[in-house]
């Protein structure tokens, strides 16, 4: 995946809440009533993102905050977004 994928700015779908439940957390598509389960890391993605940060900013973040192979934190990442983005849990900011 490219550089240009972590340039990408998403947001969070207003349709969705979330809920930390000890170091994971849920995700529940209020639409669909479908719910999604985050583990710890996906839970902080999930945060960041709420917070407004671009994934280049993610994952400069998670770098800091967690240990390990920085190329398969990056290929998390992505295919952590990817899937969000699948099941219309963040959309695409065309705001910035």
């Amino acid at each position: 995946m490219s550089d240009e994928v972590l340039a990408r700015r998403v947001r969070p779908n207003p349709d969705v809440v979330s809920s930390r439940v000890g170091d994971a957390g849920v995700l529940v598509h209020l639409r669909t009533n479908r719910i999604f389960e985050l583990n710890s890391t996906g839970v902080r993605i999930w945060e960041l993102l709420v917070e407004g940060r671009g994934i280049a900013d993610v994952e400069r973040i998670l770098r800091q905050e967690f240990e390990g192979d920085h190329d398969q934190l990056r290929e998390d990442l992505l295919r952590l977004v990817d899937a969000l983005a699948g099941e219309s849990l963040i959309h695409e900011d065309e705001t910035g």
